[in-house]
């Protein structure tokens, strides 16, 4: 049964958009598009809330899209058993091609490739790393998102997520398409836009970390003026 979500904030009202990207011009265009200096900037962002040392056997990429971050934990993180997950065949096939031209071979450590709903998700084992980004606005309920996340850790485990905040009006949404996709094609900026609109803003994410009871584990905020991220607190 679906869980209502009704946030009582005065701000533009979320507008959601299809849970998954399975039209293949809108695929295409995502996977071409000019992320680096976005998705430069929030791995950095993650490797300097890294616990000092962290080394994870396992890590999952949940909502890994085409690959690109995916491909960037990879060259952080070579010799740690991954698993990317994607609702989207046309997606985890992306994210395959990219990652097959990256391992090497003979490596010995385990790369599994799952085509499944994150409400679906059931792990066979916690963990070490769990890693999301742009997946929790997709998702009609969010509270699917933060129980696959629950299910996929155990009491070391490290989170991180990322994804899009809602902006104050379409008029800022207007001016973040320009700003940050001017020059792309016209399939990604529609694509931006309706991802800006289906976003959840960070007051609400705060509100399903403390309904879900990650609040004391999790920190989270804003790093952009588009950008939020919640990360593991430090652990005392």
């Amino acid at each position: 049964m679906k869980r209502s979500v009704n946030f009582s904030f005065h701000h533009m009202v979320r507008i959601p958009e299809p849970e998954l990207m399975e039209e293949p011009t809108q695929v295409e265009s995502y996977a071409h598009a000019d992320f680096e200096t976005a998705h430069s900037y929030l791995i950095r962002k993650f490797q300097d809330r890294l616990p000092s040392r962290f080394t994870p056997e396992s890590i999952l990429d949940l909502g890994c899209g085409p690959g690109d971050m995916s491909s960037r934990l990879y060259s952080q993180f070579p010799n740690s058993n991954f698993t990317f997950l994607d609702g989207s065949g046309f997606m985890l096939d992306l994210c395959k091609k990219r990652m097959d031209i990256m391992v090497l071979k003979k490596r010995n450590k385990k790369i599994e490739f799952k085509k499944e709903l994150i409400q679906e998700f059931v792990p066979e084992s916690p963990y070490d790393l769990v890693f999301s980004n742009s997946l929790l606005h997709h998702l009609h309920d969010p509270f699917e998102f933060w129980g696959a996340v629950q299910r996929s850790i155990h009491s070391d485990s490290f989170i991180f997520i990322s994804d899009l905040m809602r902006p104050d009006s379409l008029t800022i949404a207007d001016q973040l398409v320009v700003r940050y996709a001017n020059d792309e094609p016209e399939v990604l900026k529609t694509d931006f836009y309706n991802s800006l609109l289906a976003a959840y803003r960070i007051e609400e994410v705060k509100e399903m970390l403390e309904i879900v009871r990650l609040d004391t584990k999790l920190n989270l905020e804003p790093i952009t003026d588009r950008h939020w991220i919640c990360y593991s607190k430090p652990r005392l």
